[in-house]
């Protein structure tokens, strides 16, 4: 039997997102800064037999859920050989991936073989000049093609998530409600939050999910009841057949939910996305020392807060690393 173990607050462990790289084949503006950006070096980005020790470990503490991000994980060399052998470790019963969906269409079987059977996408726009602005290229295409191929063989379910900013894409909320029913995929809206390029960020920039909700009233939104796979989101039914979510990180916390801890690609555990409080664990994971690995877990667990201090209003906000790298 697992050992279960709880952070200070009493929230169990359960989840683990884990960044396999720090590099991307886009450039989102609210993902990486505008300038001076660079790129972890090759040498401190953790291999994979370091990733297969850590997570065993987690799953020996109670860990049975792991998502891999980037970056842009399918871009790493030999990306579904590792998740082969992540989703055979003994306790774990999930493994998700989140992608920007442009090469899914080439590795969505791959990925399923390994064992992989849910996905994350994240796509902001459907219109193309739009996405070539926010992300550096167009490659509408290629993700709506990912995400049919997907569907087609058996991921289940595909959560399109998309950041919600106002006068940019605050227009496409319909689009995406119908894009949920035509798909039969989850789209999943964000409240902006200020990690990335921050300076852009500010209250007026924000469509809470309130507001979300009621542009989808011709929908007649009907919320489902919560279970595990929806995570941070409220879920609700559509009556064209859709399903749509909603994320509130800003206006509504849902921080006594919180059930993960997060390891970046060059091997340091956050325990929250929105504060830059870490803990170094790559020289247990080279070492092999598990009982270091479980005192850091632990410290890690002890440091988290009980909720994050982003609040609606805050303008003031100098994170220490892009959500690039620290894993999405």
């Amino acid at each position: 039997m697992n050992n279960e173990i709880k952070d200070k607050f009493g929230r169990r462990l359960r989840y683990l997102r884990i960044s396999v790289t720090d590099r991307c084949n886009f450039r989102c503006k609210y993902c990486m800064p505008n300038n001076n950006f660079e790129m972890m070096e090759c040498a401190d980005i953790l291999r994979y037999e370091d990733i297969l020790f850590a997570s065993e470990v987690f799953a020996s503490l109670g860990v049975n859920r792991i998502r891999i991000t980037g970056g842009e994980p399918l871009i790493r060399k030999d990306l579904c050989q590792f998740l082969d052998k992540l989703t055979k470790i003994d306790n774990i019963q999930e493994v998700m991936l989140t992608t920007n969906g442009s090469l899914l269409n080439k590795y969505a079987h791959d990925l399923y073989e390994a064992g992989v059977k849910r996905l994350n996408i994240s796509l902001d726009s459907l219109n193309h000049e739009r996405n070539k602005y926010i992300t550096g290229v167009d490659k509408t295409e290629d993700i709506l093609a990912g995400i049919k191929k997907a569907a087609e063989i058996g991921f289940k379910p595909i959560k399109v998530n998309s950041v919600i900013i106002r006068d940019f894409n605050d227009d496409e909320i319909i689009q995406f409600a119908e894009l949920s029913a035509k798909y039969n995929i989850i789209c999943r809206f964000i409240e902006f939050m200020p990690i990335g390029n921050s300076e852009n960020w500010n209250e007026n920039n924000i469509v809470y999910g309130s507001e979300i909700l009621e542009r989808l009233s011709a929908f007649e939104p009907q919320e489902m009841e919560k279970d595990i796979n929806s995570g941070p989101a409220v879920n609700y039914k559509l009556n064209n057949g859709g399903i749509i979510g909603i994320i509130t990180p800003i206006s509504k916390h849902f921080c006594s939910e919180c059930d993960k801890l997060r390891i970046t690609a060059d091997g340091k555990i956050r325990p929250c996305l929105l504060s830059d409080n870490e803990i170094d664990i790559k020289k247990a994971l080279q070492s092999r020392d598990k009982d270091l690995l479980i005192k850091q877990i632990m410290q890690a667990l002890n440091i988290k807060h009980d909720e994050h201090n982003v609040n609606v209003g805050d303008t003031n906000h100098d994170f220490k690393r892009t959500m690039s790298k620290i894993g999405g």
